[in-house]
């Protein structure tokens, strides 16, 4: 009978690895959904606190400050933080600062690249790249909606620490399987703001 049992709960564990061993949430233990392609967790964390300001790239101010706007409510509801949004010259920001940036700016990528981040081909229109250290928080994309949907993975991300917000260190690399319309699934347009709902076609009220 104990054979019995034991050779049940082996096939039970094997079955269960088979299932979510190739899971990048199992291995990391990062819960986010969607769940990105390709996670790298990180030592230390980047801390968003009074001082923080959020920067949106010059040029792109105007498309971007959806997902600016919408990360600044995220912050304001976890936490009471107001920050401010600015727009500053490109691949150049505050240290300290949350970075939301074009993979076209040479020095972006760069960056990213050296900290195992490659923006080729896969990441496409729709996809981004997320790296999060102690001095640096970035969010890039090659589109605002891109860069909308890198800041609903950072939204998740972020947990409460004291008087402010954390995020654990932490790479990411995610591109929908298939071309992604209208508003992310994940995402109820309840919680968007104006701005959002306008771009992705919500109706109002």
């Amino acid at each position: 009978m104990t054979k019995r049992i034991l050779t049940i709960a082996g096939c039970v564990l094997a079955l269960a690895s088979a299932l979510f061993g190739n899971d990048p949430g199992t291995r990391t233990g990062l819960k986010l959904e969607p769940q990105p392609k390709e996670v790298q967790l990180r030592e230390g964390g980047f801390r968003v606190g009074p001082s923080t300001k959020i920067f949106v790239q010059l040029g792109h101010q105007s498309e971007d400050r959806i997902a600016a706007e919408t990360l600044a409510e995220e912050v304001q509801y976890q936490s009471g933080l107001q920050l401010d949004i600015l727009g500053t010259a490109a691949g150049k920001a505050e240290g300290g600062a949350i970075m939301l940036a074009r993979l076209q700016d040479v020095r972006v990528r760069r960056f990213l690249a050296r900290n195992g981040l490659r923006a080729d081909d896969a990441v496409g229109e729709n996809g981004y790249l997320l790296f999060s250290d102690k001095d640096h928080l970035i969010v890039a994309a090659n589109t605002g909606q891109g860069l909308f949907y890198g800041v609903q993975t950072l939204r998740q991300l972020l947990i409460p620490a004291g008087k402010g917000l954390i995020c654990p260190g932490v790479g990411i690399r995610d591109w929908p399987n298939l071309q992604r319309t209208g508003a992310p699934e994940t995402i109820s347009p309840e919680k968007m703001p104006q701005s959002a709902k306008n771009l992705f076609g919500v109706p109002q009220g």
